[in-house]
């Protein structure tokens, strides 16, 4: 009996043990391949660059407080120098609007009223954009405002190859200067539909420039119910730091753009250009 109990306990204890040493094995040689700094998982101090496929987002702010991101967006916008949030310290915001195509009109007005209201932007701009509105994009750039690199073909990044990112990103920057003669001083790319990696985080970076996500947006590439929502829609997520995001092909963002600058300047708020917040 005593030498049946010893067998069974035995093979008890080999199949604990081997079952255990899987375990461990399975964690410290599994396949890599598969990696990702998923957000709230302890993955900073990898040496790896991952290539998941994110899309930018976060809480948006209200009264005032910080819009909050997870600690893993936080770590890769410190990590590659990326920007989605000013000095929050100090009570200003940036205006920031991309621009694929444009829609009859609707720059020149942009133009007339930040001009008139003494505010410098930034515009983040296809090199389509380019080709087809030369006289404004001179004009944008003559008038003081950051001419920003939208990308060629606005193709999400992270599904391109590292050459095809470099093609989208270097091939802007050749059509900004031949184009529109820009002399580029302050390198800032927006990633098409906000949709990144690290990989592309880190190869953006290494070409100078830097990635400008936002943490102010509304649904203007919507209809929306006209200026008023769109005015509500700003103001009601404003905080220390902005970088605002808006459509220059949204007529209720135009028809209320002026309505912004006064509510935000109303409230505190300096408006500066996107190399100083």
């Amino acid at each position: 009996m005593r030498n049946r109990v010893f067998v069974v306990t035995f093979i008890v204890l080999v199949v604990v043990s081997v079952t255990a040493l899987n375990i461990l094995t399975s964690d410290k040689t599994g396949s890599r391949e598969h990696s990702s700094l998923i957000p709230g998982q302890e993955n900073s101090g990898a040496a790896e660059v991952y290539d998941q496929k994110e899309g930018w987002g976060f809480v948006k702010s209200r009264q005032g407080k910080l819009p909050e991101v997870t600690a893993h967006q936080r770590d890769l916008v410190k990590k590659y120098d990326a920007l989605f949030m000013g000095d929050n310290s100090k009570k200003q915001v940036t205006l920031t609007f991309d621009l694929g195509y444009e829609k009859e009109g609707l720059t020149p007005r942009i133009l007339k009223i930040l001009k008139e209201n003494n505010v410098k932007a930034s515009f983040f701009v296809t090199t389509h954009w380019i080709e087809k509105e030369p006289q404004l994009a001179r004009q944008l750039i003559s008038e003081g405002h950051i001419m920003g690199n939208h990308t060629v073909k606005h193709k999400s990044l992270p599904t391109l190859s590292d050459n095809e990112v470099k093609e989208e990103i270097l091939g802007w920057e050749k059509v900004a200067k031949d184009a529109a003669g820009y002399k580029i001083k302050h390198k800032y790319m927006r990633p098409p539909m906000g949709e990144y990696s690290e990989r592309t985080l880190k190869l953006t970076r290494d070409m100078g420039y830097r990635t400008a996500f936002w943490s102010v947006a509304i649904k203007d590439w919507l209809p929306m119910e006209g200026p008023q929502e769109a005015i509500k829609g700003i103001t009601a997520q404003l905080h220390n730091g902005a970088v605002v995001l808006l459509h220059g092909n949204s007529e209720d963002v135009v028809e209320g753009l002026d309505r912004i600058i006064k509510e935000i300047r109303k409230r505190g708020y300096g408006i500066v250009p996107i190399y100083k917040i």
